[in-house]
Order: structure tokens, then sequence, then C-alpha cells
């Protein structure tokens, strides 16, 4: 038995000197905040272009006779939507941020020599047949225990982390960013048209031929139409919002809730479990019974 743990305290600590374990930790993160970030800067897109139109529409109004109205209806709803969204990639990206913070910190070099020095006193007590009987034992196990799971605790995460996305959300993700990515371009393309229109207006005067603009403008923007076209593609966008929501809050609040307890719960079976210097004496010392 002696030998068995000494070998497993040797191998923890090959495994926690590996920079390659901290390197792919830290690349996982980043591709982690990357998609938030991607996700944060299509709903703030969306925020400006919808603004703008809405904008645009003031102008226009006076000649549309209050139908670019309707336009406005469909998209301050899906407004709301896109800015809450917004908001929650912003608190999804200021999560994955801290669990980077905390990723840095267990790959320190500090932590690391504190994690040998523990494991190395544990082999010395192993061995050592005065000291299997005091107390000393049991805390340095206690301490090498608590160094493993500062070490090894937030890599665990970021790859289960990262073996959930890509068993689970990935899909869903490219799809529904894709699917917003869509509604964001046909969405700056009624802004050009809006825009170009406005433009026309100004340049030939509000008050001159006044119903021959208003029929050229009925007839570029062809409001019933694009109003179809909009709200079919703003009840897509909606649903991928939704999914997109589910997606980070899953990774970003109810993945770090359950590492969370995890660490929690861990730390507390160490310091309360039933560790004493006998049962230890026991196990080291334990043998083979023939039968």
């Amino acid at each position: 038995m002696k030998v068995f743990l000494t070998v497993f305290l040797v191998l923890i600590l090959g495994l926690s000197l590996s920079l390659t374990l901290d390197e792919n930790a830290m690349k996982l993160q980043d591709e982690a905040f990357d998609r938030a970030m991607i996700a944060f800067g299509l709903a703030k897109g969306l925020n400006a272009v919808i603004s703008l139109i809405q904008g645009t529409e003031l102008s226009v109004a006076p000649v549309g006779i209050g139908l670019t109205f309707s336009v406005g209806e469909v998209l301050d709803p899906f407004n709301d939507m896109v800015e809450r969204f917004s908001w929650v990639m912003l608190f999804a990206s200021v999560s994955l941020g801290i669990q980077k913070l905390l990723l840095v910190l267990s790959s320190k070099i500090f932590l690391q020599v504190a994690l040998v020095a523990s494991a190395s006193f544990a082999i010395i007590f192993f061995f050592t047949v005065k000291l299997q009987s005091s107390k000393l034992l049991s805390i340095s196990m206690r301490i090498f225990m608590f160094l493993l799971v500062l070490r090894f605790a937030a890599i665990f995460f970021v790859y289960a982390s990262d073996y959930f996305y890509n068993a689970v959300l990935v899909t869903e993700y490219k799809t529904s960013a894709s699917v917003i990515e869509s509604t964001k371009a046909k969405l700056e393309d009624i802004q050009n048209q809006n825009t170009n229109i406005v433009k026309s207006q100004k340049e030939s005067g509000f008050f001159s031929g006044v119903s021959s603009q208003y029929n050229d403008f009925v007839e570029n923007l062809n409001i019933s139409k694009q109003l179809e076209s909009l709200q079919t593609n703003i009840e897509d966008a909606s649903r991928n919002i939704i999914n997109l929501i589910t997606i980070f809050v899953v990774q970003s609040v109810v993945m770090p809730l359950l590492f969370l307890w995890f660490f929690i719960s861990s730390i507390k079976w160490i310091f309360r479990t039933d560790l004493d210097n006998e049962k230890l004496f026991f196990l080291l010392n334990k043998t083979k019974i023939s039968v």
C-alpha cells in the first residue's frame, strides 16, 4: 500500500507540473470566452441596426403618413429582447473571465511548489514508522488533498465544460449564431434602403410633387412584403436568441454553480472526513492475508 500511494502521489505531481495540461485548459477557456464575445457582438450589432432603422422611420413618417410606424412596432419588442440578450452575454463574458482568472491562479508556481512539498512530506511519513502514528501524517494528507483540489478543480471544470459544450451545445450555438447573423444582415438591408429613400426625398424636397414621391416611396419600400419577411426573420431570430441565452446561462451560471458546489463539498469532505492516525497507520501497514 505504501508503494501504491507513493506511485500515485508521484503521478499526481508529474501531472501537476505538466505545462501542457494548463495550456490546453487555457486554450479551451479562451475559445469559450471568444464564443461569448461573438454572441455579445451580435447582440450589440442588432441593437445598433434597430436603433438606426427606428431613427430613420421618424424622418420618413411625414411622407409615409404613419405607415412606417408598423415597422417600428415589429422591432420594438424584438429590440427589448436583444437588449436583455446583450446583458446576458455581458454577464456570461464576465463569468468566463472570472473562470479564466481561477485557471490562471491554479497554474501559479507557488501552488505547484506547495503541492510538491506537501506530497514529499506525506511520502516521508509513509516510510517513517515513528511519524506514521503522529498527527502530522493526518495533517499532511489533509493539506495535500486541499492543495490538490486547488490545483486541479478549475482545470477539471474547464475540460468538463468544453466536453459538455461539444457533446450537447455546439450545433445549437452555430445554428443560432448563423440565424441571428442573417437577421442582422436583413435589417442592415432595410436600413440602407430607408436611408437611400430619405436621401432621395431630401434631394427632391418634401413639398414638390408629394403625390409622386409618395407613390415612388411605397413602390420602392413595399411595406407589406417587407413586414411579412421581417416578421418571419424576427420570429426565427427570437427563438435562436433564446437558444443562445440558454446555452450561455448553462455554461456561465449553471455549470459554475455546480463547480462551486463540487469545490465546497470537496473542501468540507477533506476537513470533516474521519481521517485519524490509527486508520492511516492500518492502511499503510496493511498486508494481504493468505487463506
